[in-house]
Order: structure tokens, then C-alpha cells, then sequence
């Protein structure tokens, strides 16, 4: 005991200093520095340093004005946020959320150092041993790798000290004292963030599995401990989740976020050396491997050897009909091996992506978890232990056998090789991981300045608006161009307390995300997301970046305030855009007075030269008007194919259609038309955007596309993907065209726009 307690003090002490020395200016001056500024870095300090500065609950108010975010859902750390904000009670810590983010992850590393340490000591390897291989396994954890990002799973040492308190439990004594243990370490991880707690109840169902299949002769002997690890394995889970549910607000946000079936780990990840070597090699090699980010947790290239050898040996024993058991000589770390390759095989989308999808449906809760690849970090951990354990009896055995020299230069070529695989690994993730704090600074005083020489007064304000525009909508659209505007926004609003009308929370309401893409939306739509916000401006922060017509057009009709060499700031108020959709109004009214036809379908133009389609002879659940809609349930589908010039149509027109955003699935559907010659080949395709689009009318989305119909052209558009719904579809002349379709109901559309509603 008093050997593993020197080395750990030994060891803790060498980490603490190599991480002095990588992180020293961090370390000295933890709020001065932040280790990424942009995308998910910035987003995850702003969440955790504006709550702690500002508010005191789970009400996150500096996001998604006016409607909020739940703290458990936004990565802000709630564990941390309850912690420090009792603190800030006795010593002021409110103003230095980004330095406590940074010391947390860098004290996270030292935290895991005893754990790792007391498990390979615990399966009796020596003390020289257990030291080198901890810092191996320590700098080459793949969660080093988050701490340019993804904060909240950067804590490295919550898997080995997972682990390190289920082998104490299974020690017998004092069972309720370590399962309580479990427990509080469960409901910790799962108030940091949901992957946690998954991570925990995952490693403990994978053990009981595994221990069920080694007992199965003597399942008595084992049962009454199993039954006990599985309630301590679901009360985190229902603890986390019914916490989230019974405070949360909202009842629309994503159950089926975009990359369950892409973000997940695969053999390569796992098992490939000298990645940066593959990704030279020609033919676009390594990308043919499929390798994401989210599921790399490199082994290492000694432990990647060993599970070569140890499938080699499963296929050859298998041929010859022997045991397999036998192969696998670490008894006492079976139990841990197995059920850490079943996490393996959840981690690679497995069974999932090999053809029972169905599962995923049955249990949407699965689904949540839109990185898989993350759970391969549990085998990372536990693989590499047994490894080294492995390949230390085989050298005891070989000196045994006479064979010193050659297990001493598998010893050393085995830990020169894996202290390489580490050195290149950590230094790879904290490659460019010091950079200066100039958003979150603890001090308002600058920017209070900066206001006062600006004559920006921030109560006059309600909220932030930021273009160009940023928004996540449970990853079916995607806004990305405006990161950098986001990080501006975020600044202010640290420092004014005004909050940000945007979000990028992947689980952000589709209702509220949906009214915040509508505030660009053409004059034709009334912005229903000012229905909830006082009359009080906006504060706009712009980036010195190209604008879409829709931004330029707001920003133009802004009062400017300021302007430097990388932002500008205007305001404008939510009547502007409301008084814009109010005169367009009227003018559409005044202008179907004039409009002849049918009753129900009216033009300033030959009817005949307009292509309508309602779709009220199909059957649909879902419709925007009428009877009926055309839907797809998967797959493709295609909504035309027509030679519009036999119909006198040629020249410059305007297709518009409406399609449904259909939440069952994480993305939308795909739209291209094909242009074909008269011999019917397609001679060029057109891809529709239905990603990036501002025309949102409560769940339906107008897409448009300019189009020159061409003589003997045949022009054909298709749908494809999941659950495609789309309703009134309009071809009709681009310019000085105008087009009024009539429902029963006094619903009517000018120019495919709702007008009255």
C-alpha cells in the first residue's frame, strides 16, 4: 500500500509538471486564455461563464431569446454550475467561468493518474511497470482530444475511476459504501453531460452481461450481485433523465439528431497506426476508410499487434474446433474484456447499421446519442490495461523459459513503440490549445468603455441579433456560415447581459429554432417569433463577411452605431420587418382586385402558361392546404416530369413548392431537377436547397428555384429521402407574374405565399 501510494504521489507530481509545462500560461493565468475560440470551444465557455455570471438556475436566459434553454441540455455543466454557484457565495468566482473550465479539464488529467495506476497495479503489475504505462495510457486517451471542443467530455478520469470503483465493489466488503459510490460518480457524470451517465450504465450492463455468459453453469453464484449492480446501473439513468424531464419546458425538441449512423467508431479507428503515415498515401486512401473523428480511441500500436494476434488465434482455433476461452490467459480481466468489445460493437453502430435498424425505432432514446463513436473510449481504456497486463506475463514467462534478451526487447520496443503512439497523440491534441481569453474576459471594463464610445447604451436593448446568421434546427438545417458572427454576439452578451436571439444547442425546440430562421424570411411571411418579444430593438452585430439579400437588406435598413475593421453594430426594431410584411400585404390584397380566371385560381397571365399542382387527389395525414399532399414514406419519389414548352411555357420562371418539416427523421429530404434533351438524357441537374432556408410557415418550408424552360426540353423533379410531404407546387412566369389560388375557408395563396391566415 505504501509503494502505490508513493508511486501515485510520484506520479501525480510528474503529470502535474508536464502539464505545467505544456499548459503553463493556463495554468498561471486560467480566464487570460482559452484553449479554442471558435465553434464548439467558444459556444461551450459562453454557456458556462454567462450562467454563472447571471443566472442562478436551470434557466439558461442568455440563449434562444425570449424563450430560453435548459441548462441539461445546452453544454453548461450543470454539476459545475450548482457547485460554484454556492461557492460564489464565499469567494466571488462568477466573473472566471472560462478559467475554471480550463482548470477543470487540466485537473481532470491529474484525477485520473491514481485510478489507472491502482487498476493495473490491482491485476499485480509492478510498480515501474504500472508508472510508465499509466502516462501512456494518460497522454494517449482519446479524450485529450476534446479539450479543443467538446469540454464536457474531456474528463478523463471519470472511465478509469468507473472501473476502479466497480472492481472495489465486487471486493465484497463494504458493498454499500462502493455502490454508493457508483452512484454519486453516475448522477456527477450525468449532470455533466447525458454521454456520461450513458457511459456509466453502458460499462455496467456490458460487465452483468459478460458475467452472466462466464457463470452461466453457476449463475446462482453470481446472481444476487448482479441484481444489485443493476439497479445501481439505472438509478443515475432515471435520476438524469427524469430530473430533465420533470423541469423541462419544452415538448418538441429532436429525438433523432443527424450522425447515429455516421459519427461512430469503425476497426480502423480502433485498431490503425500511424494515422498521419496513411493519410499521405495516395488514391485518397485513408478517406476510404471511413475513419470519423468522434469514433477515434487509437489503441496504440503494441496493444492493435495483440489484437491481431488474438483474432489470428480465435479464427485458427475456431477452424480446428479448440476452445477460444483458452487464448485469452487474463482470467481475472475477462469479464472486463468482453463486455468492453460489446460496447466496442454499440460503439461501431452495431447492430444498428448491419441491418436492425428497427432497434433504433423501437428504443428512440438510443438515438439521442448522436456520437456512438465515443462509447469505444470505454474499450480504450480497458484494452489497453489488459494489454499491458498481457504482454508483461509474456515477458515474465519468456525470462522464465531462458529467453531474456528477447523479452527484454519486446518489453522496450513494446513501450517505446506505445510511448510514441502517446507523445504524438497528446501532442497532436494540444497543438494550438493556448490562445488569449478576448471574449470572456473577467473585467467588463473594457467593453463598458468601448460602449460608452460607441454611445451604445445596453438598456435600451431587448436581445442580440447576429448575422451573418448561425442556427442549428435539430440538424435538419444547417447555418454554419455565421460562426464567427456567433462569437462576437456571445462577447457582447457576456459583457451587456443581453441575450442572443440565436442558438446552435443541437436539442434546441424545432418551434423555437424554426421562428428564429423566420426573422429573414422574404417579406411575404409575418415573423411570428415577434409575437413573444417586447417593442424594444434589437441590438444587430454583423462581421465584416459577404451578406445573403436577406441579411444585406436588414442590415442596410438598420440604424448603424458602429463599425470597426471586423464587426459593424446597428439596431432595428421588430416593427421594421413587421411594417415590411404589412405593406407587402396590402399590396397583394390591392393587387388580386385585379386578377382574372377561374373562381378559385386567378392570374394577370394566360392561365395556361401557369403549371399548378395541389395534390388534393392523394391521401395524406399532413397537408398546407386543401385535401391531400403528396408523400413518400422513403426513398424517391418524382412530383413531375414535364416538356413545359408543349404547354407554351418557355423562358424565365419560378418553381415554388411546399415541403414539410418532418421530424421523424434528422434531415431533409433532397430536391433536384433534371434538364433532359429530346432524346431523353439528362443534360444538366439542378440541386434545390432545402437546408438553408429562410420561407418557414409553421412547419412547412417554401422552396424556390429560377428556372429557363428551354424548347423541347423535358424537365423532371425529384424527391428523395425520408417521410417527403410536399403540397402546392407553382411554376409560373419569374417576373410581373402574379398568381391566386383560393381554399375553402377563406385560405388563400398569392404568388404560392399564404396571404390571408
Amino acid at each position: 500500500m505504501k509503494k502505490n501510494l508513493v508511486a501515485i504521489l510520484a506520479l501525480m507530481a510528474v503529470v502535474s509538471l508536464m502539464l505545467f509545462w505544456i499548459f503553463k500560461p493556463i495554468v498561471l493565468h486560467p480566464n487570460s486564455y482559452m484553449f479554442q475560440k471558435s465553434g464548439d470551444a467558444i459556444k461551450s465557455y459562453y454557456n458556462f461563464s454567462y450562467m454563472l455570471k447571471y443566472d442562478k438556475g436551470i434557466k439558461h436566459d442568455g440563449i434562444n431569446y425570449p424563450y430560453s434553454e435548459h441548462a441539461q441540455f445546452d453544454n453548461t455543466h450543470p454539476l459545475h454550475l450548482a457547485v460554484f454557484n454556492q461557492l460564489d457565495k464565499l469567494f466571488p468566482v462568477s466573473h472566471y467561468g472560462v478559467g475554471i473550465i480550463n482548470l477543470s479539464m487540466i485537473l481532470s488529467i491529474i484525477l485520473a493518474v491514481p485510478f489507472i495506476f491502482l487498476i493495473l497495479r490491482r491485476y499485480k503489475l509492478p510498480v515501474w511497470y504500472s508508472f510508465l504505462i499509466t502516462l501512456i495510457i494518460l497522454f494517449l486517451s482519446p479524450q485529450l482530444d476534446r479539450m479543443r471542443g467538446h469540454f464536457e467530455m474531456a474528463y478523463v478520469f471519470f472511465i478509469p475511476m468507473l472501473w476502479y470503483l466497480l472492481l472495489k465493489f465486487n471486493d465484497g466488503e463494504k458493498k454499500w459504501l462502493w455502490g454508493a459510490f457508483l452512484v454519486l460518480l453516475g448522477l456527477a457524470g450525468g449532470f455533466t453531460s447525458a454521454y456520461f451517465v450513458a457511459f456509466y450504465a453502458i460499462f455496467l450492463f456490458a460487465y452483468i452481461v459478460s458475467v452472466l455468459w462466464i457463470n452461466q453453469k453457476n449463475i446462482k453464484l453470481v446472481l444476487k450481485s448482479i441484481l444489485i449492480l443493476f439497479l445501481l446501473a439505472i438509478i443515475p439513468l432515471l435520476a438524469v433523465r427524469g430530473f430533465s424531464m420533470a423541469t423541462d419546458w419544452v415538448t418538441d425538441r429532436p429525438d433523432n439528431p443527424y450522425g447515429f449512423y455516421y459519427y461512430h467508431a469503425n476497426i480502423f479507428s480502433i485498431f490503425l497506426p500511424f494515422e498521419q503515415l496513411m493519410k499521405l498515401l495516395p488514391w485518397n486512401f485513408y478517406n476510404k476508410l471511413h475513419i470519423r473523428w468522434e469514433g477515434e480511441a487509437f489503441v496504440g500500436l503494441p496493444a492493435a499487434l495483440l489484437a491481431v494476434y488474438f483474432f489470428w488465434m480465435i479464427l485458427r482455433n475456431f477452424y480446428t474446433r479448440r476452445k477460444i476461452a483458452p487464448i485469452f490467459s487474463e482470467s481475472d480481466l475477462n469479464p472486463f474484456l468482453l463486455g468492453a468489445f460489446l460496447v466496442l460493437l454499440f460503439s461501431m453502430c452495431f447492430p444498428f447499421k448491419w441491418g436492425l435498424g428497427i432497434l433504433a425505432d423501437i428504443i428512440p432514446s438510443l438515438r439521442q446519442f448522436r456520437a456512438l463513436g465515443r462509447f469505444a473510449w470505454i474499450f480504450y481504456f480497458v484494452f489497453t490495461i489488459y494489454s499491458a497486463a498481457y504482454i508483461y506475463r509474456l515477458f515474465i514467462k519468456m525470462i522464465s523459459e531462458g529467453q531474456k534478451t528477447k523479452a527484454i526487447w519486446i518489453m522496450v520496443l513494446a513501450l517505446s513503440f506505445w510511448s510514441y503512439d502517446a507523445i504524438a497523440h497528446s501532442e497532436a491534441s494540444f497543438r494550438g490549445t493556448i490562445n488569449s481569453n478576448d471574449k470572456l474576459e473577467s473585467s467588463d471594463e473594457d467593453y463598458a468603455r468601448f460602449l460608452d464610445e460607441s454611445n451604445i447604451d445596453p438598456e435600451k436593448y431587448q436581445a442580440i441579433f447576429f448575422m451573418p446568421f448561425a442556427n442549428t434546427t435539430g440538424d435538419k438545417f444547417q447555418f454554419e456560415r455565421g460562426m464567427d458572427a456567433f462569437g462576437e454576439a456571445m462577447k457582447c452578451s457576456y459583457h451587456t447581459r443581453l441575450p442572443l436571439l440565436q442558438s446552435y444547442s443541437p436539442r434546441l425546440s424545432f418551434s423555437n429554432a424554426l421562428s428564429s430562421v423566420q426573422i429573414l424570411a422574404d417579406s411575404c411571411i409575418r415573423k411570428t417569433r415577434f409575437n413573444d418579444m417586447n417593442e424594444k430593438p434589437l441590438l444587430l452585430i454583423c462581421t465584416n463577411e459577404r451578406l445573403m439579400p436577406e441579411e444585406q437588406w436588414l442590415k442596410d435598413h438598420s440604424t448603424f452605431l458602429y463599425s470597426n475593421q471586423w464587426i459593424s453594430i446597428s439596431e432595428f426594431t421588430p416593427e421594421l420587418l413587421q411594417n415590411k410584411y404589412k405593406s407587402w400585404k396590402t399590396w397583394a390584397d390591392s393587387v388580386t382586385t385585379t386578377l382574372e380566371g377561374k373562381p378559385d385560381f386567378k392570374s394577370n397571365v394566360d392561365l395556361e402558361k401557369i403549371y399548378y399542382l395541389d395534390f388534393d387527389d392523394m391521401k395524406s395525414k399532413i397537408a398546407f392546404h386543401g385535401d391531400g399532399a403528396l408523400f413518400k414514406r422513403r426513398k424517391k419519389v418524382e412530383v413531375f416530369d414535364e416538356n413545359f414548352s408543349e404547354k407554351g411555357m418557355t423562358g424565365n420562371y419560378e418553381l415554388s413548392f411546399w415541403l414539410y418539416f418532418d421530424t421523424r427523421t434528422y434531415s431533409m429530404p433532397w430536391a433536384r431537377i433534371n434538364v433532359k434533351d429530346k432524346y431523353g438524357l439528362i443534360v444538366e441537374t439542378i440541386e434545390l436547397n432545402t437546408m438553408q432556408e429562410h420561407n418557414v410557415f409553421d412547419r412547412w418550408v417554401r422552396i424556390d428555384q429560377l428556372l429557363d424552360l428551354t424548347e423541347g426540353m423535358t424537365y423532371q423533379l425529384e424527391i428523395e429521402g425520408r417521410y417527403i410531404t410536399i403540397d402546392d407546387l407553382l411554376m409560373k412566369p419569374a417576373h410581373d407574374c402574379y398568381v391566386l389560388k383560393k381554399y375553402s375557408g377563406g385560405v388563400s395563396m398569392f404568388n404560392n405565399y399564404p396571404l390571408n391566415y
